[in-house]
């Protein structure tokens, strides 16, 4: 038997499957759908961001590069690398009860550095794995999120950042989720979600996995 082409999966809560199985998340559900030729790696990190920046000497948020499991991507030294951030970027720091802003969690106002940082990820797992195809996915929609920092409008604002790396990168490959999602009725959309409005529930994960599936086989 020959040796498995390895993916890995960077990412938030969305990547790690938040409050759902390993199986259920989209990487776990990814590898059913690949087969025993695939191995994926899910190397994903509830609550964390894209920014790696500092306020007043104090890190904002919770920096995916700040995590264990982001060194442990690259250590992996995959063959496909998917990256899927974002989502909590796009939040303003809001308390969910009282009008308080919190700046430390008020991410979207430093949304200038995005770009910088998300191209720090990408140059880290090219130094890592100089040979390994980068997928770039763009998130799943924030409906009526429980967490009211949380908006869609925010994410809005960060498609331009998006487009941005991309066409810095022209060797990496754009998987829009977002669009996957968006294309959907109301209500078949919102029956993807958890609910708290912000994480996919199993069938939400499957469709992030199919999606990034169809994307695969264009080139595997």
């Amino acid at each position: 038997m020959g040796l498995k082409t390895k993916i890995v999966c960077m990412g938030d809560s969305i990547t790690e499957g938040f409050n759902i199985s390993a199986e259920e998340a989209y990487p776990g559900q990814l590898q059913k759908l690949l087969g025993e030729d695939y191995l994926v790696v899910n190397k994903g990190v509830c609550s964390s961001c894209t920014l790696n920046v500092e306020l007043d000497g104090e890190v904002m948020g919770y920096p995916y590069v700040c995590q264990d499991r982001y060194q442990e991507a690259l250590l992996e030294k995959g063959d496909i690398y998917i990256i899927m951030l974002g989502t909590n970027d796009a939040q303003d720091g809001m308390d969910d009860v009282e009008d308080i802003r919190y700046p430390l969690h008020n991410m979207i106002s430093r949304k200038a550095d995005f770009v910088s940082c998300y191209q720090g990820i990408i140059d880290s797992v090219r130094r890592a794995a100089p040979e390994a195809v980068i997928y770039l996915n763009i998130p799943i929609p924030i409906t009526e999120c429980v967490w009211r920092k949380h908006q869609e409008r925010y994410l809005q604002e960060l498609m331009p950042c998006y487009e941005e790396i991309l066409k810095q990168n022209p060797d990496i490959h754009k998987i829009d989720i977002h669009a996957a999602f968006e294309k959907l009725p109301k209500e078949e959309l919102k029956a993807l979600y958890l609910e708290d409005g912000l994480h996919p529930n199993p069938r939400g994960a499957e469709l992030i996995a199919y999606t990034v599936y169809t994307k695969l086989k264009e080139r595997y």
